[in-house]
């Protein structure tokens, strides 16, 4: 099992849950950091998984019934890799993914 910043106490949204619950079983993937959750201003009820690529590995901007933020830290040669078994698991086929890279202040 791949290691989860914080122990098991870290709350998750629904969709952050079910997308983490994917990442412990792709490879490559050595921590995974559950951040703060914030309400949804307003959107509708579909989820959307931003991926933002960084130095560590990336960034999930996970939006569903709220916004939360999850930390990915794998190798860097590897992001494509688990982003493209991500983007493409049966478990998330109703989600919509996009992904950017890092942009300053955000």
């Amino acid at each position: 099992m791949k290691s989860l910043r914080g122990g098991t106490h870290t709350t998750l949204t629904e969709t952050a849950d079910l997308v983490v619950r994917v990442l412990e079983t792709i490879p490559h993937v050595t921590k995974i950091s559950p951040g703060i959750i914030t309400k949804n201003s307003g959107r509708s009820g579909k989820s959307f998984v931003t991926v933002v690529f960084i130095n560590a590995g990336f960034e999930l901007i996970i939006t569903g019934q709220g916004v939360q933020k999850v930390a990915i830290h794998c190798e860097p040669i590897h992001t494509s890799l688990i982003y493209k078994n991500l983007s493409t698991h049966k478990k998330l086929k109703d989600i919509q993914f996009k992904s950017r890279d890092r942009k300053p202040g955000i």
